[in-house]
C-alpha cells in the first residue's frame, strides 16, 4: 500500500512546487557546509529558498500554528540611491547605500482537515483570519529557521485567501510578514555601537 505524502500533494495542488524540510534537510546535507553549528550558518546560503516547516507565533501568551507546516522564504532588500553622473569619460553612476530593509516573509499554506478531507476546513481559517486581526508585532516561537536571520517578532502586512476550484476541502492561503525589532533592542545596539567608538 502507498504512503500518503501530505505535504507533496498541497504542494502540487496549490503551488506546483515540493521545497525541502527544515531543520530535517538541514541535518541530511549539513556536510556540505563548514560550519556544522546550526546557529553559524551563512544565512545568506539560505536566504530566498523556501522550506515546509512548522511555524508557532504567540500574542500575549496565547500560541498559534498556523496549519499544515506551510512553506516559508525569506528575502532582503536595500534600499539604495544611484544618481547619474555627467561627461563622457565617466560611466555608470554613483551609488549610495541608504538602508538595509525589514527581512520580508512570506507564508504559503493549505488548510486541510486530514481526518474529514471533504470537509471546508472552517476552524484552520479561523485561526489565520485570528492571527491576522492582531494589529501588533508577533514573537516567534521556537524556530531554529528564522533565529538563523535573527527574526524573533514579525508583523503581519497582507492576507490573501486563494481560490481553489473544485476543491472543496482544501483552502489556499498566502501571508506576507516583515520582521520587527523590539525598539529598547534598538537603543541598546545603539548605545554600544556609540561606546566602542569613543574608545
Amino acid at each position: 500500500m502507498a504512503v500518503f505524502d501530505f505535504k507533496k500533494a498541497i504542494a502540487r495542488i496549490a503551488f506546483d512546487y515540493v521545497g525541502p524540510g527544515f531543520p530535517l534537510w538541514w541535518k541530511q546535507h549539513k556536510t556540505k557546509f563548514n560550519l556544522p553549528d546550526l546557529k553559524n550558518i551563512n544565512s545568506a546560503q539560505l536566504l530566498g529558498a523556501k522550506y515546509f516547516m512548522t511555524l508557532k507565533l504567540s500574542y500575549e501568551g496565547k500560541t498559534y500554528e498556523l496549519p499544515n507546516e506551510p512553506l516559508i522564504s525569506i528575502s532582503l532588500t536595500k534600499t539604495i540611491i544611484e544618481t547619474a553622473t555627467v561627461g563622457k569619460k565617466r560611466k555608470g553612476s554613483v551609488i549610495e547605500y541608504i538602508t538595509t530593509e525589514n527581512n520580508q516573509i512570506t507564508m504559503r499554506g493549505v488548510c486541510f482537515d486530514i481526518d474529514n478531507p471533504e470537509r471546508y476546513p472552517a476552524d484552520q481559517v479561523a485561526i489565520i483570519n485570528e492571527l491576522f486581526d492582531i494589529d501588533d508585532a508577533l514573537d516567534v516561537v521556537d524556530n531554529p529557521f528564522f533565529e538563523l536571520f535573527g527574526i524573533r517578532k514579525i508583523v503581519l502586512k497582507s492576507k490573501q485567501i486563494d481560490e481553489m476550484q473544485g476543491q472543496q476541502g482544501l483552502q489556499g492561503y498566502t501571508i506576507t510578514a516583515i520582521s520587527d525589532q523590539d525598539f529598547y533592542a534598538d537603543l541598546n545596539e545603539l548605545e554600544v555601537t556609540q561606546s566602542n567608538f569613543l574608545k
